[in-house]
């Protein structure tokens, strides 16, 4: 009659408390300080540098700019979307923001049941800077009327010295 070796031990194990957690059941326990978590962008801070675009080793980060809706001409919709299944979690674009508009939270629980459930984005407008005030031609004759004024000075700084 052949044994069961196992057996045994699975009849003793029925009687025992679980040694695992309950999970989700209650809070989920707490990530390790420095972990890299879900990605988390704020918008308003962003200045459209583009560096994390640039250190991003699996280009998990898209920019669009369209006109912005309503503005001034010249003003542009910038929208920064974070792709979270191409994402490494490395934290370079957090590292390498010089308004640290990019964090990496300690969220581990991303789930979802579509693609829109792991992108993270945010729209901000960027200003059109402002028009000069005065024309190319205008500063060039500002330039020479101000030229001519110094050397008109000089002329007559002469003119006097030469009189005395």
């Amino acid at each position: 009659m052949p044994t069961l070796p196992y057996l045994g031990t699975a009849l003793s194990n029925l009687f025992k408390k679980p040694v695992t957690e309950a999970f989700p059941a209650g809070d989920p326990p707490k990530a390790q300080p420095g972990y890299r978590g879900r990605i988390a962008y704020d918008a308003s801070k962003c200045i459209n540098c583009g560096m994390c675009e640039r250190v991003c080793a699996p280009h998990c980060m898209t920019r669009t700019q369209v006109p912005a809706p309503g503005g001034e001409p010249g003003d542009m919709q910038i929208t920064f979307t974070f792709d979270m299944t191409s994402c490494t979690f490395c934290g370079l674009c957090a590292d390498f923001c010089s308004r640290k508009c990019i964090t990496l939270t300690d969220d581990y629980m991303m789930t979802g049941t579509c693609h829109e459930d792991f992108l993270v984005s945010g729209t901000f407008i960027k200003k059109a800077p402002p028009k000069p005030k005065f024309t190319p031609e205008q500063l060039a004759a500002m330039k020479a009327a101000a030229e001519a004024k110094k050397k008109a000075a000089a002329e007559k700084a002469a003119a006097e010295k030469a009189g005395e």
